[in-house]
C-alpha cells in the first residue's frame, strides 16, 4: 500500500473514514512512526554495507539508517563485538589501543553517539584495502509523499502493511478522551499490530542481537 493507501486505511481503523477527527499531517506522522516502531521491533528490515579498511584507521562511520548490528564479518570470518572496558582487563599491564593487526573484534560504546564502528585491533597492511562486511538492522526511510511505499518500499513487507496502519490509528486515538470504548478499540488495534510483528519475526527468522547503541569515534580514544 502507498501512504495514501495506508491513510485511508488507518482512518477507517479510527472511525474517521472523511479524515476529519485527524489532519493529514497527523495521520501521516503516525505512519512514520508506526514504520519505524515496527523496524525495531521485528528486525525484519536489514541491509549489508562494505567498508573499505583503511591502514591505520580504527573507527569508521555507519550509515545513517543504522539501527543495530547484526553481523560484522571481515575475509570471511566473523568479528566478535567487545568494549573497551574488557579490553582493559584483559590488557592490564600494557595499552591495547595502539595494537595494531588483522581486525578479531569490533567496539560499540552505548555512551558514544558518535555513530562509528571501531575495530581492535587497528588494521594493519595485511588488510588495507580490503571490505569489512557489515549487515545491519536499519531504520526504513522516511515516506516522502503519497505515493510512498513504507518500510523502504519492499514488496515483502506488504503483508504486514495492516499492522502499520492500526499502530498508527493505535497512537491516534490517544488524542480523544479515553472512554471505556476507546480503550477497548486501542486494545484491539495493539492486537492487530502485535499479530503482525510476529508474523514477521517467524518469516524472516529474527535474529538475537544486541540493544541499539551508538558508537565510539575510535577505539584509541578513552
Amino acid at each position: 500500500m502507498t501512504r495514501a493507501e495506508l491513510r485511508t486505511l488507518t482512518s477507517r481503523f479510527c472511525e474517521d473514514p472523511n479524515q476529519t477527527k485527524f489532519s493529514a499531517d497527523k495521520y501521516n506522522d503516525g505512519l512514520d512512526k508506526a514504520e519505524k516502531q515496527f523496524a525495531m521491533d521485528s528486525k525484519a528490515l536489514y541491509k549489508d554495507s562494505a567498508i573499505t579498511m583503511v591502514l591505520d584507521q580504527a573507527a569508521y562511520s555507519l550509515p545513517s539508517d543504522f539501527m543495530l548490528e547484526k553481523q560484522v564479518v571481515l575475509n570471511g570470518i566473523e568479528l566478535k563485538p567487545i568494549s573497551r572496558a574488557s579490553l582493559q582487563i584483559v590488557k592490564k599491564a600494557e595499552r591495547w589501543d595502539d595494537d595494531t593487526g588483522s581486525p578479531k573484534y569490533f567496539i560499540i560504546d552505548p555512551e558514544e553517539a558518535r555513530k562509528t564502528i571501531s575495530l581492535y585491533p587497528i588494521p594493519d597492511s595485511t588488510v588495507d584495502g580490503t571490505n569489512l562486511v557489515l549487515t545491519y538492522y536499519c531504520f526504513p526511510a522516511a515516506m516522502s509523499s503519497d505515493t510512498s511505499v513504507p518500510l523502504n518500499g519492499s514488496a515483502l513487507m506488504v503483508q504486514f502493511h495492516t499492522g502499520l496502519a492500526a499502530y498508527a490509528a493505535w497512537l491516534l486515538l490517544m488524542y480523544l478522551t479515553q472512554t471505556p470504548e476507546i480503550a477497548q478499540k486501542r486494545s484491539e488495534l495493539f492486537s492487530i499490530y502485535t499479530t503482525k510483528v510476529n508474523e514477521a519475526i517467524q518469516t524472516f527468522g529474527n535474529t538475537k542481537s544486541e540493544p541499539l547503541s551508538f558508537h565510539v569515534e575510535d577505539v584509541r580514544t578513552r
